[in-house]
């Protein structure tokens, strides 16, 4: 079998109600489908959800758009993948890596849709893939943007309602905004409910960080996410506190997560497959975080139906990732098994929905990811 063509197609889905994080400047819901054709007639589908104003610790990973994924797919790494067997992906990593530095985004969607073309031709999901599941769901956790407090309350309540048990609650642009909704909602929805505090590194420095996390009662908060930037500032807060400490945008490739560890920077890392450059090299980071006894989650920019299909596959199959992930209850319109629980867009470009139960979702059944897209509807949301 051999790629015969690979095409870069932007999108965009209709979003349920804004969302928005410290820092995030467009709105969700802007995507990149990439396409890879075969002479089987075998295609295979992945994903990019690119931010332009989003990256690591000091600017020191550049954000991507859906224009320079498109470029850099259908330019650099198209003509050195094709010919070539989609089904080697460690050789066809090797040849990207070899054509473009970093865009890590980019080559995620490409090495994507390459695992949806192999579990297609052996008739295996990707979890098969990558291993096996090691659980049968991935349990959601559900973002509570930057919005008002009642808004920020009620958009709690309904996720609660519809049977999640974890929240990201975005926060880092007003420290007494956090501990205010913190507090209300450990006191609406009770002990059980996860409470990850999410400040993407909105707080100054360890300081007023540690100053920010000392307000909250034992057991009032469950996680903190990135509140510093800087591997120095996240080690003085993770050995300042007894809350747990997650890291995101200190942490996207397998030497990011070996020198996390060795600074001792963080009690989780947050998994995204795009931050690391797609699924190998997000389950080194896995591989490492395991060894070191740091749990994991699987998070994202809020994916469309065909990247969060990989997003499940891969948390399926890793046994680090015990945290629940922010990912969505992937659905199209009038299938949604929610009615705010992981319902970030209106409609889909796949199918079927992802089966959920109490909190938790499966990929579809299939081979590969295990989607069909409905071309009808990426011919609509197509730009």
């Amino acid at each position: 079998m051999k790629i015969t063509g690979i095409e870069a197609i932007p999108f965009s889905l209709p979003v349920r109600r804004e969302f928005r994080w410290n820092g995030l400047l467009q709105g969700l819901g802007h995507f990149v489908l990439v396409r890879v054709t075969t002479d089987t007639g075998i295609t295979g589908y992945g994903e990019a959800v690119p931010l332009p104003d989003w990256g690591g610790d000091f600017g020191r990973r550049a954000g991507e758009t859906r224009e320079t994924v498109r470029t850099i797919v259908e330019s650099q790494i198209a003509p050195a993948l094709t010919g070539r067997d989609p089904c080697n992906i460690a050789e066809a990593a090797a040849a990207m890596e070899r054509v473009v530095v970093g865009h890590t985004y980019a080559k995620c969607a490409v090495e994507m849709a390459l695992h949806d073309i192999w579990g297609k031709a052996l008739g295996q999901p990707v979890y098969r893939l990558l291993g096996g599941e090691v659980r049968k769901r991935v349990q959601v956790a559900h973002m509570v943007g930057l919005m008002p407090h009642d808004d920020a309350i009620a958009e709690a309540e309904a996720a609660a309602a519809d049977g999640i048990r974890a929240l990201q609650i975005k926060g880092g642009e007003n420290a007494e905004r956090d501990v205010a909704l913190v507090r209300a909602l450990r006191a609406r929805l009770g002990p059980d409910m996860l409470l990850r505090l999410d400040a993407n590194q909105g707080y100054a420095n360890s300081k007023t960080a540690l100053a920010v996390l000392s307000r909250f009662a034992t057991d009032e908060l469950s996680f903190v996410e990135q509140p510093v930037c800087g591997l120095a500032h996240m080690a003085a807060v993770t050995g300042g506190t007894s809350i747990p400490v997650v890291a995101d945008e200190s942490c996207w490739t397998p030497r990011d997560a070996l020198d996390l560890v060795e600074a001792r920077a963080a009690d989780c890392i947050s998994i995204y497959l795009a931050k690391a450059g797609g699924l190998r090299a997000a389950g080194a980071v896995a591989a490492i975080a395991e060894a070191a006894g740091l749990a994991c989650d699987v998070n994202g920019s809020i994916e469309s139906g065909v990247g969060n299909a990989a997003n499940v596959h891969f948390a399926l199959s890793r046994p680090a990732v015990t945290l629940p992930a922010v990912i969505p209850v992937s659905a199209p319109k009038g299938k949604h098994p929610c009615r705010v629980g992981g319902a970030y867009f209106e409609d889909d470009i796949i199918v079927e929905a992802f089966p959920y139960e109490a909190g938790g979702i499966r990929p579809p059944e299939g081979p590969g990811l295990g989607i069909t897209i409905d071309e009808h509807k990426l011919a609509a949301f197509r730009q």
